[in-house]
């Protein structure tokens, strides 16, 4: 798995076309794939989609639920991004420096 696509994921929620949340999990499943899951710059985003994983944030599980439930969530969707973007933000810029375009 190209390391390319971690990059893009991370510039992704630096810019806000993604929000730092499924980033997190984006991120996760390709750098288990490329074999970094134990590298110091993607443990982060191990542990907040470990700690966003019972909330439903991806579009598709989304439509699975009440909308009642979904407004009721929100606010603790809105608490734990806003806590990812604050943890994860420096770790997207340094994948972004290490694994975008211009380093490879």
């Amino acid at each position: 798995m190209s390391t390319q696509a971690i990059a893009e994921a991370a510039a992704a929620m630096l810019d806000g076309s993604t929000s730092y949340l499924l980033g997190a999990r984006e991120i996760m499943g390709l750098a288990f794939k490329a074999g970094l899951d134990r590298d110091p710059d993607i443990g982060p985003f191990i542990g907040a989609d470990s700690e966003s994983d019972a909330l439903p944030i991806d579009p598709d599980q989304r439509k699975l639920w009440h909308p009642e439930a979904l407004a009721q969530l929100e606010p603790a969707i809105a608490a734990k991004e806003q806590w990812a973007a604050s943890l994860l933000r420096p770790y997207c810029v340094r994948l972004v420096e290490r694994f975008g375009s211009n380093s490879n």
